[in-house]
């Protein structure tokens, strides 16, 4: 019974404490509530909408667009595929018939003269002279060198669809680049939206303070907190704007954009709460009122007005994972790789190389056809000759031995790349699978603890009005809830960028 006596009376005794608190906080609040009001009224907001109204709005697949029409190295490896389609067409020239055509004018003068025994000139002598036309026309057909002419296109064949997986692939980084730029600025977007909340947060606290300062109510020192965590927070909103600038600058380079105009980003699915519609208001959480009286007036004592804003990060936020079998993911790696590609395209190639350095000491069986027309002293000839030709190549068995030691090993070396690449493929798949997945996990607990440090910064808020704590243990709690955003922003841009890694991985744009 003497328990539960001293008990009731510490509660009773609690009650009076707060009471007693609430009624000498009450003057202070109304005052810095009116200042609030009449703050509200003079400053007009201006919605990050209205500041870039009139500009141009991308989305992802609008940047991804417009960077794979303008990436130089994408041209770069369109223009070497077209080299390599040239080559094709100049293996296979090797089967066209070889025409031959020719004129001119020949003239010919020659003279003869006697000698004596003695060496001495003996005068006279005589000359001729003779001149006269001539067109030759010849076409030569090769007919078979037993497949070198056959495998040498076959060769440039395989590095044409080598050169095509590298534009692919080429493509597929450009691809890769912009999305991972397109995150960061989003992320650089979202942290500005949460400094710029911290910024009003901390005016608010500062202004509240200064009130209650001047009422007596609360010691200078808790000023000068609440005027070095304001400084702070405008110098963290700067750094933010300055990061979201430079991360603008890295899209705009990964897409090459280069004209002068400016454009903003939209939302994607698993990056989608950036902001809308912001509105800069304060938003009062709690108060509590005098016995009867209802409504707001002077007399009502605000005890928690921290201007939260409740449109916070986590609103409409959605997630959604990437659903796939790590195993699934492996082969579709292997069937849809396009470096993998390109590599097994030029083991090939290598093949083809081998088998025509191997048949370099094979005759050439070809036909040929020729017609000759000449002209002299107001008479002509013309001729007409045909031929069949079995031509053997020179041989040097020696050159001939190592060319093909050398083609082995470029066949092994070729051999070992696509080998090399297939393992890893697989460690990169493993990788980026194990690290998406360990995000798809890590965002819900993040979401949570923003959630967490969101009430406790309300309560230590409430416990501040009252008088139950100081601005430091106010501020530490604010510094959590800001922390735990921004590392909130971290995990979905890190998740992000993980899937998209995987994808790659992958071979997926």
């Amino acid at each position: 019974m003497y328990r539960h006596k001293v008990v009731k009376k510490l509660i009773i005794f609690f009650i009076l404490i707060t009471i007693t608190s609430q009624n000498a906080f009450a003057f202070s609040f109304n005052i810095f509530k009116k200042k609030q009001k009449e703050k509200q009224k003079t400053e007009e907001v201006i919605t990050p909408e209205e500041k870039e109204k009139g500009k141009k709005t991308f989305s992802i697949d609008e940047c991804v667009d417009y960077a794979i029409n303008n990436d130089p190295n994408i041209r770069i490896s369109a223009n070497n595929y077209e080299a390599q389609k040239s080559r094709v067409g100049q293996a296979k020239s090797d089967y066209f018939p070889m025409l031959g055509i020719g004129t001119g004018y020949n003239y010919q003068y020659s003279n003869s003269a006697g000698y004596t025994s003695s060496s001495m000139w003996r005068g006279g002598g005589s000359g001729n002279s003779n001149g006269y036309y001539q067109l030759n026309a010849s076409v030569n057909q090769l007919i078979w060198n037993f497949g070198r002419t056959t495998a040498g296109i076959n060769m440039q064949k395989f590095n044409q669809e080598s050169a095509g997986y590298d534009l692919d692939y080429s493509i597929l980084q450009t691809v890769y680049n912009v999305k991972t730029a397109y995150f960061a600025v989003l992320a650089a977007l979202a942290n500005v939206d949460i400094y710029e909340r911290s910024v009003r947060i901390n005016s608010l606290n500062y202004e509240r303070t200064k009130a209650m300062f001047e009422e007596g109510l609360k010691s200078r020192i808790d000023v000068v907190n609440a005027e070095v965590y304001l400084t702070d927070a405008k110098t963290q909103l700067i750094d933010a704007q300055y990061k979201y600038d430079t991360a603008m600058v890295n899209l705009k380079n990964s897409m090459y954009y280069m004209e002068d105009k400016d454009f903003l980003v939209e939302n994607t699915e698993n990056f989608d709460f950036l902001r809308n519609n912001y509105k800069m208001q304060t938003i009062e959480i709690g108060t509590i009122k005098k016995n009867g009286e209802d409504g707001d007036s002077e007399h009502s004592a605000v005890l928690l007005t921290s201007g939260i804003q409740k449109q916070d990060i986590l609103k409409d936020y959605k997630f959604d994972p990437y659903i796939i079998e790590l195993k699934e993911a492996i082969n579709e790696a292997y069937e849809n790789r396009p470096d993998l590609k390109s590599l097994k395209m030029v083991l090939r190639a290598q093949e083809e190389s081998l088998k025509q350095i191997k048949r370099s000491w094979t005759p050439e069986i070809s036909a040929s056809a020729g017609y000759n027309l000449r002209y002299m002293d107001s008479t002509s000839n013309t001729g007409f000759t045909a031929s069949a030709n079995l031509d053997f190549p020179m041989i040097n068995m020696m050159d001939i031995k190592y060319r093909i030691d050398e083609g082995k090993s470029y066949l092994r070396i070729a051999q070992d790349n696509v080998d090399l690449s297939e393992k890893n493929i697989n460690f990169e798949v493993q990788k980026y699978y194990l690290a998406m997945r360990r995000l798809e996990k890590t965002i819900p607990l993040m979401a949570d603890k923003v959630r967490q440090t969101l009430e406790n910064f309300e309560l230590a808020d409430g416990r501040y009005a009252v008088g139950l704590n100081n601005f430091i243990e106010l501020q530490d709690a604010q510094t959590n809830y800001n922390n735990a955003q921004l590392a909130f922003v971290q995990s979905v841009f890190d998740y992000n960028v993980a899937r998209e890694e995987f994808k790659k991985s992958m071979g997926v744009r």
